[in-house]
Order: structure tokens, then C-alpha cells, then sequence
């Protein structure tokens, strides 16, 4: 088995054949994605936090915006391709079908970047942060962290071929 993916004997139920509860499928599943995948997601939130907080990264850089949301896309997409993966292994999801998996993980990264800009859109008028500079910026990082997404989903496809991990 390959270092931290889900393995078929991690997947069987008790010796007995009984079905796991579907409880501890849902512990599994959050388990495994977790160690699997929350890394990036978490490593690029806290590196985005100390550029914004600490070095007015933004202020003084503001081309960083483009590749901050491409790579937020990127590791959104693969934080949801392997927690998708995972539910089809731990029997929460229907088995694995590549067109439905990469809709999912499609329409779940365009989520996630609306809901980032909504985050965007509070914080200015809550906090004064002044992170969205009009309709047309908002729409330009919507656009690039769902670039970002479909990159991801690409690469991952074209590195496992067309069957999952």
C-alpha cells in the first residue's frame, strides 16, 4: 500500500463481515483526507495570512493577487479530488466514475472561490481591508482560482491516467 492513501485492508469490515458503522466511515474518510491533503490548503491560508498581516504583501505587491488565487484554486481542487476519492473508498460516495468525479471537484472549487470572495467582500465592509477593487477584479479572481481548480484536476488526471489513486 502506498504511504498515506486508503488501502483495500483499511477499507474491509470486521473479520465477522459485518459492515462498519457509517460513523467510523465518516471518521476514516476525514482522516485519511486530512493527512492526505490539508497540508497545502492550510500551508498557503497561513502564508497568505503573514503576506496580508505582516509584510502588506498585497499593498506593495499587488500583482501577488493573480498567483495567490490561482494556487488557492489549485489546492482547493486537490484538497477536494482526494477527500472525493477517499468517500468513494470509504463507501460514503458511489464507486469512483471519472465524469462525475471531476464535476463534483469542478463545481465544488467554483464554490469555494465565490465563497472566498464573499469572505473578500465581508472583510472590506466589516474591517475596511479593502481587497476587492471593483466588480471586474472580483470577477478576474473568480475566473483565476477556477483556472487554478481545473489545473489541478488536469494535472492529477493526466498523472494517474483515468483511474483514481
Amino acid at each position: 500500500m502506498e504511504h498515506g492513501h486508503l488501502g483495500t485492508e483499511e477499507l474491509t469490515g470486521p473479520p465477522n463481515g459485518q459492515s462498519r458503522p457509517v460513523w467510523n466511515r465518516w471518521q476514516q474518510w476525514l482522516l485519511c483526507t486530512v493527512r492526505e491533503a490539508a497540508w497545502p490548503p492550510a500551508a498557503l491560508v497561513i502564508f497568505h495570512l503573514i503576506a496580508l498581516c505582516v509584510f502588506d504583501a498585497y499593498i506593495r505587491f499587488p500583482p501577488l493577487d493573480l498567483p495567490m488565487h490561482f494556487l488557492g484554486g489549485a489546492v482547493c481542487g486537490y484538497f477536494l479530488h482526494r477527500a472525493s476519492l477517499n468517500a468513494s473508498a470509504c463507501g460514503i460516495f458511489a464507486p469512483y466514475n471519472a465524469l462525475t468525479h471531476h464535476l463534483l471537484v469542478f463545481a465544488l472549487t467554483c464554490s469555494v472561490t465565490v465563497f472566498w470572495e464573499f469572505a473578500e467582500f465581508t472583510s472590506d465592509h466589516l474591517f475596511g481591508s479593502h481587497t476587492q477593487l471593483g466588480l471586474t477584479d472580483t470577477l478576474h479572481d473568480m475566473l483565476i482560482g477556477t483556472l487554478g481548480g481545473v489545473a489541478s484536476l488536469a494535472g492529477t488526471h493526466l498523472r494517474r491516467g483515468r483511474r483514481p489513486d
